[in-house]
Formats: structure tokens, sequence, C-alpha cells
């Protein structure tokens, strides 16, 4: 079966680098560069929705052109001293398909902050079933940069649902939600009141079946500048008459945060590489360890086991998670570049989780010649205090 699954994978991957080749075959519209100058920029506009269509963004909308590779193909200016050039090419967009065929993206951030070309959208692309399409601009003040977010159509309008944004548009606690009306295209704010899960982004979110209210679950929760994103671990409604939060479950489960106390990122993806390459690499490979000391892979094969004959963590459907059975509850590990996130799904007795914390941070100490220490409890209504001890 898992042969069969890899198969079907590799077949649907290989099928969408064949469309997304012929995509980009569509050569580029015919612009002087005067033309193409004028829209090589994001535009900000006093008001939405504004209708910002034109040759090159249509053009890059089908392509999905990067920004880098647009402006090449156009002998356009460098992005360090032009900033960033529009394209369709995102992350964190949204995706909604109408029962009249069709498709409307909203937002979604190019690149990483680092980039020249990074650049977060609030703007509402729309793909009619003829291939027509139709670009919507809106003021920040009205839309602000939104990507990660979720669409959940209802009726006659898409409700937009939380976001990552930039830092300094984040507000601790709140969860942002607009409108957008399907038959004008005006995007407004809507006012919510109950308990809402914050701010909140790579969620996932479902019109429920009474056809009122939008369910929440899964994604990412940012708690403050001063701590790490936490997963979201339990489900939340929002009633789309009245934009009221209700809480669906409280999960009592323990959880929390390693990092090393010099706040570098840590090695883990390195020495996992480095295995990797040590089991299943072919004679002459290059080994990309560039560490003065040896892997410890005793000590990886020890990471996240509390009893010495006590089954291996297994590996979850992301690359990263890792999940092993203690005393009969499953412990879930995240492994980031900056952190390690802990979950007990239920509960561990008081001294079995001290034990698993403590081996834990000295074992990621080994791996990393490093100290590591626990991020402090958050103390949130989103994240129980008790569930941190």
């Amino acid at each position: 079966m898992e042969d069969e699954n890899f198969e079907a994978e590799y077949a649907a991957e290989a099928a969408e680098e064949e469309a997304d080749r012929q995509r980009k075959a569509e050569p580029p519209p015919v612009l002087d560069h005067a033309e193409f100058l004028t829209w090589r920029s994001p535009r900000t506009v006093q008001k939405g929705p504004a209708r910002l269509d034109n040759p090159l963004w249509h053009w890059l909308v089908r392509t999905r052109h990067s920004a880098y590779s647009a402006n090449n193909a156009f002998d356009g200016p460098s992005a360090f001293d032009a900033g960033p050039m529009w394209c369709f090419d995102r992350m964190g967009m949204s995706k909604t398909m109408l029962p009249n065929g069709r498709v409307i993206y909203i937002g979604g951030e190019h690149e990483d902050h680092y980039d020249p070309d990074f650049f977060i959208y609030n703007d509402v692309v729309v793909v009619d079933t003829d291939g027509s399409i139709a670009v919507y601009g809106y003021a920040r003040e009205e839309f602000p940069p939104t990507d990660f977010h979720s669409a959940t159509l209802v009726g006659k309008a898409i409700f937009i649902v939380g976001c990552l944004g930039h830092p300094e548009q984040r507000v601790e606690g709140h969860t942002p939600v607009f409108r957008l009306d399907l038959e004008t295209m005006i995007i407004t704010p809507v006012e919510t009141s109950g308990e809402a899960p914050g701010w909140i982004h790579r969620h996932s979110a479902e019109l429920d079946a009474d056809g009122c209210s939008v369910v929440v679950r899964g994604g990412e929760l940012w708690l403050g500048p001063s701590h790490s994103l936490q997963e979201n671990i339990d489900a939340w409604s929002l009633d789309v008459a009245n934009g009221h939060w209700t809480r669906l479950s409280q999960l009592d489960w323990q959880r929390w945060t390693m990092m090393r106390v010099d706040r570098k990122p840590n090695r883990l993806w390195d020495i996992r590489q480095e295995l990797w390459r040590h089991e299943h690499g072919w004679e002459g490979q290059q080994s990309y360890w560039n560490h003065d000391d040896e892997p410890d892979f005793e000590a990886l094969a020890a990471l996240y086991r509390l009893d010495a004959g006590g089954p291996a963590p297994e590996k979850g459907a992301d690359y990263n998670v890792y999940r092993v059975v203690i005393d009969g509850v499953v412990v879930k590990f995240t492994e980031e570049r900056w952190q390690v996130h802990a979950i007990v799904e239920g509960r561990l007795s008081d001294r079995r989780l001290a034990d698993l914390r403590r081996t834990t941070l000295a074992l990621l100490q080994r791996l990393d010649a490093s100290d590591w220490e626990i991020e402090a409890t958050v103390h949130s209504s989103l994240l129980q205090s008790r569930c941190l001890h």
C-alpha cells in the first residue's frame, strides 16, 4: 500500500510539473519598457475594490512565473533597487471555487521576508470559466496584507479568517475576520465577540452543516513577539450572522517548547541529513556536515524515548514530526530550525512528564553541543498554564 501511495504521489507531482511547464510556455505580452515599469510593482489604491487589470498581471496569473523570472523576461530593474515585482506565484493564498465555476484567489505572499521580492498581497483575483481574469485592489486600511488565512464560501460571500501578516499588524488575542461580497467585491471587516482563537494562521475552516457558522481547526497561533508560534489544538466556531465566536473544545493537554539558550538555530536537520547519507548514501557522496564535532547518532537514536526498551518514535506525515507512545499516550514532537515543540495528546503523570522533559533536553544538548532550555509558560486563555507544567 505504501508503494501504491508513493506511485500515486509521484504521478501527481509529475502531472503538476508538466502543467506548470505548459503554463510557463506562454510567451510574455508585447510591452514597451515604459508599459512594463508602469505595472511592474504592486499597486496601492486609495479605496477598493479598484480594477487593476493589465496584460502583464494577467499573463502572470496564467503562467505563475516568479517575480525574479518575470522581471528578467522584461530586462527589468533589480528588486534591490526598484522593490518587489508583482507576481502570482504565492504561498498562503486561498483558492475558492464557486458553484458557477469561477475561482476566487485572495492575498498570499511571495518569497520570504529576507528576499527583495518579498511581498504580502491584499488583492483578489477572479478567474472565470472562459479564462478571463479580473484583479481587484484594496486600500490597506480596509483590507490589510493577508496570507495563510482561510476563505469559506457562505452564500454570496466569502469569510476570510485569520492570517500571518506583517509583525506590526498582529494583535495578540485578536482574530481578524473579513467578508468579501461576491456581488460587489467589497471587503468589510467583521466585528466579532466571544472567545476567539487569537491571531491564527495556516488553519483549516469549513462551513458547518447548519450553514450558519464557520468552524476553524488546526493551524498556528501567534501569542506575542516574545513567544514562539504554538500549534492550535482546539476547534472554534464563528456565527456568520452575528460574528460571535464559540470555543468548541478545550483540550487538557501538556505542551512545552524547547530551544537553545543562545537562541541560535539548532542542527537537528543537519544531523538527520548526515544520518541519511551515512545509511543510504553512495560512495563519494558529499557530506554537508560542517560542524567541528562528529554527529552523535547514538543520541539521535535515543531522542524522544523515555524508557530504554520503549518503542522508537515514528515519523509523522510531515517530515519534521515524530510521534511516540508513552504510558499509552501519544506524544508528538515537531522539529523546527529554532525550536522543538512537544505536545502530550492527553496527560502523563507529573513524574513521567518531568522525566521526559529532562531526558529530552539532555539529548538535545548532546546533539547540539549547546545548552537548551524550555520556553517560559505562556499565560493565556489559549494555552492554559497548567498544561505546560
